[in-house]
């Protein structure tokens, strides 16, 4: 196939053999860019006889990605996934397949992207950007651009997850951690610290507590109203499901540290925000670990780790499961008790010894 700028405009020349095994030529002029050249030749060929050429060989991935992906915007995705998808164009399409056509990814080329992107990665979050590459190399196989699919039978690399009992604090690192903020004014009133304690007493998603403004504090009636989430671009949207949209309520330790957080603040945005519009939680996360550090705790969790060691310290404590799912805002307690079948070893060894003695009771 040969491409050429004429004073006309684009033209394009292939040959190909047709049906009966002779080789023909077939030629264009007059395109406005090269791109519809190319376009063209490759439609051409592959509906004409047993074509040489392939559409596969003339799209760029990068450009299918693209066209997949505003497909898949058009149905309606929300905010976060929407995110998810920009991450994996910019980290993955841009770095380890930029300039490369669909015929180029073979599984083996697939695979050495999946073994150098994982290096230093948990095999969870390899795993998620795999499944939305995967879902634009089938859609190719199945429009006939690629004679296979390069992901089937991919091996997926990464380090494992932390096991289920590092992933909240135990019984006294969490009250420990609430002592800690407190006893000082300063992390009261200052809003990194005021959002870890919030969470941590409310068991609420880090989205859902910058989301918070004051109108969603009843103060009287001692709950938080949980109607909306923050997104990456700054928006507050509706929460995750619609068992999210949910009442909380909160201990009387917690209403009077938060009066003085809000007698603290000067300003406030126009939308009230607790935490003025702030969109994710890195600095807490970043204060946290170094807290966790600083007093010693054996498990170093996120803040979200804060909502798995909220939800775990009440079941330790003989809360109901089906309330704590509630208060979670999950929408069905069969996901709560699949996060938290491993309780704290506290709740553990406490349920253990109550079997062994109501045994040894046994006349």
């Amino acid at each position: 196939m040969s491409v050429y700028k004429t004073n006309t405009g684009w033209r394009v020349e292939i040959s190909f053999k047709d049906a009966s095994g002779k080789y023909r030529k077939k030629g264009k002029r007059g395109f406005k860019t090269k791109k519809e050249a190319e376009a063209w030749a490759a439609e051409y060929s592959v509906t004409n006889g047993n074509p040489t050429l392939k559409k596969g060989t003339l799209t760029l991935f990068s450009d299918y990605f693209d066209e997949y992906q505003q497909l898949r915007f058009g149905a309606g995705l929300k905010e976060n996934s929407r995110e998810a998808w920009h991450a994996v164009r910019k980290f993955v399409v841009d770095v380890y397949f930029n300039n490369t056509t669909l015929d180029q990814i073979t599984r083996q080329k697939y695979q050495a992207f999946l073994n150098d992107y994982s290096k230093g990665m948990k095999r969870k979050s390899v795993m998620k950007r795999h499944q939305i590459m995967k879902q634009i190399l089938m859609q190719a196989f199945h429009d006939g651009l690629i004679p296979a699919d390069p992901t089937y039978g991919v091996i997926i690399p990464g380090a494992e997850s932390k096991s289920a009992d590092e992933k909240f604090l135990q019984v006294d690192e969490f009250n420990k951690l609430l002592n800690y903020i407190e006893k000082s004014d300063k992390l009261i009133k200052w809003r990194t610290s005021f959002m870890i304690y919030l969470i941590a007493l409310s068991g609420l998603r880090a989205g859902e507590a910058l989301a918070l403004t004051r109108d969603d504090i009843d103060i009287d009636a001692h709950t938080i109203s949980v109607t909306k989430t923050k997104q990456r671009s700054g928006e507050s949207t509706t929460p995750k499901t619609k068992s999210s949209v949910r009442t909380i309520a909160m201990p009387d330790r917690f209403f009077g540290n938060y009066k003085k957080f809000v007698n603290s603040k000067s300003e406030w945005n126009d939308a009230k925000e607790l935490f003025d519009g702030r969109r994710w939680a890195t600095i807490n996360n970043t204060w946290l670990e170094r807290i966790e550090i600083e007093l010693g705790f054996e498990n170093i969790v996120s803040v979200h780790g804060l909502r798995h060691s909220h939800v775990s310290y009440l079941l330790s404590k003989g809360v109901d499961i089906n309330y704590a799912s509630k208060r979670l805002g999950h929408s069905n307690v069969t996901i709560t008790q699949e996060i938290y079948a491993h309780l704290l070893r506290d709740k553990q060894q406490s349920e253990e010894t109550k079997t062994l003695n109501i045994l040894d009771e046994i006349d």
